[in-house]
């Protein structure tokens, strides 16, 4: 390898970047299940669901970038996580968006909060 290390294909500030992404996302995950759980909120405790398969992607770009981008299957799994972390996301809000349609009420006109 010529004096290379797995940390070379890509600059320090990127691999910062990188695990700062990772991070950050696993706190943020974190932070949804406890506000959920602070409020009784069963959908902001189910959020961290959706936001598994991000997470996932995330690692399998970083394994990606230690093989110095040669096993191309690590980015089509990480292309494929990040399509169905979408779909994950949009069927957690089309769910929590229907669940505040019960909570309202409807008199003359007006609507109410149940």
């Amino acid at each position: 390898m010529g004096g290379e290390t797995l940390f070379d294909h890509l600059s320090l500030p990127t691999w910062i970047v990188h695990f700062a992404s990772l991070i950050e996302w696993g706190i943020a995950m974190l932070f949804f299940y406890m506000i959920g759980k602070k409020s009784d909120n069963i959908w902001f405790r189910r959020m961290p669901l959706a936001m598994i398969p991000y997470l996932l992607s995330g690692f399998f770009a970083i394994f990606y970038h230690l093989t110095h981008d040669t096993v191309q299957w690590l980015s089509d799994i990480q292309g494929y996580l990040t399509f169905l972390g979408s779909l994950c996301f949009a069927l957690w809000g089309y769910l929590y968006l229907r669940s505040l349609t019960g909570r309202y009420v409807k008199r003359g006109g007006m609507t109410y909060r149940a």
